[in-house]
């Protein structure tokens, strides 16, 4: 094989791998400087503005929050955060139904940047009110 065939695999590889891990994916959120913005997926405004509120009130100041689709319903998961942060911001999205959070409308703002997961470039390029 040679050099450009490996790098196509590499490519194709890479993409498939993305594409499987991120399958079940609802959102992931990014949080910092006191701003929550969606990096993937799509999130009900009131659960982002009960998150942002949350990671507020513990004073992280970076995290990331993923919301993936499971057999029996949603997992929320969080890094930066510790593990009691991680259970109280667990507990708030237990409260909106699987139902409500795929129903979530997608943001039209940078649809390209976050069909692919450039959360850096959301944050370059994102406006506040998305």
């Amino acid at each position: 094989m040679d050099l450009v065939t490996l790098a196509a695999l590499a490519v194709i590889g890479l993409v498939v791998w993305l594409v499987v891990e991120r399958s079940g994916e609802l959102f992931c959120l990014s949080w910092r400087n006191g701003e929550l913005r969606l990096v993937r997926g799509a999130i009900p405004p009131a659960l982002k503005r009960d998150l942002a509120d949350a990671l507020t009130r513990m004073k992280v100041a970076s995290a990331t929050v993923r919301a993936k689709k499971e057999a029996q319903g949603a997992r929320l998961t969080a890094s930066g955060v510790d593990d009691f942060g991680e259970q109280r911001l667990r507990n708030i999205f237990q409260i909106y139904p699987v139902a409500t959070l795929r129903a979530a409308p997608r943001p039209e703002a940078n649809r390209f940047l976050r069909f692919f997961g450039f959360g850096a470039l959301i944050w370059f390029f994102g406006r506040r009110d998305d």
